[in-house]
């Protein structure tokens, strides 16, 4: 068997608990299963020399995103951007690494690109009157108040590619066309 091989296996309405042994002559693990009647149909992942896993694994909580300057549409919904873990990890790593615990990703939209509308980021440490703030666990996004209407729903992410690693805008739902490097939008009408 190949030790990158997955395997997914359903027992209905029994659950199996996993019980490993070692053997320390013949350095190797000896699984044995124990049914538990009754439990919940789960999907049970078989890795090649992990555990068994069980889909429902209680997740950590999510971190709140704190707003300063929050802005509200004509519905009075109110406007926000998502920060996603990896990008709040990045910024807050940037600011540690400048020493400038200040610092933040700023967000505009800007008309040019090759439909209409060009997504253009900064690091900076100024707060304008009419920019909206979104902070996650210390990492910090700003966006003015002409911007944000353009932006909101959407996610603010870190990507990593081979050809290079940046801040995008991701899932814009006012975004009807966007080009190839999701730099450059058209806005829904």
């Amino acid at each position: 068997m190949a030790s990158s091989a997955k395997y997914i296996a359903r027992i209905p309405r029994t659950a199996f608990i996993p019980t490993q042994q070692f053997s320390p002559a013949s350095t190797s693990f000896r699984r044995t299963f124990c049914a538990v009647p009754g439990t919940v149909t789960q999907p049970l992942r078989f890795f090649s020399s992990a555990a068994v896993q069980v889909d429902s694994v209680p997740t950590t909580p999510t971190s709140e995103l704190k707003v300063q300057n929050p802005q509200f549409d004509e519905a009075g919904k109110e406007l926000i951007v998502e920060i996603t873990d990896k990008a709040a990890k990045q910024l807050k790593h940037i600011a540690t690494r400048d020493q400038n615990p200040l610092q933040a990703l700023r967000v505009t939209v800007d008309s040019g690109g090759c439909h209409g509308y060009q997504y253009l980021m900064d690091l900076t440490d100024a707060v304008n009157e009419d920019d909206v703030v979104f902070d996650k666990d210390g990492a910090r996004v700003i966006i003015d108040t002409i911007t944000l209407p353009m932006v909101s729903g959407s996610r603010i992410d870190f990507i990593e590619e081979l050809i290079g690693s940046a801040f995008k805008v991701v899932a814009n739902p006012h975004a009807a066309h966007s080009c190839g490097c999701d730099t450059s939008f058209e806005i829904k009408i």
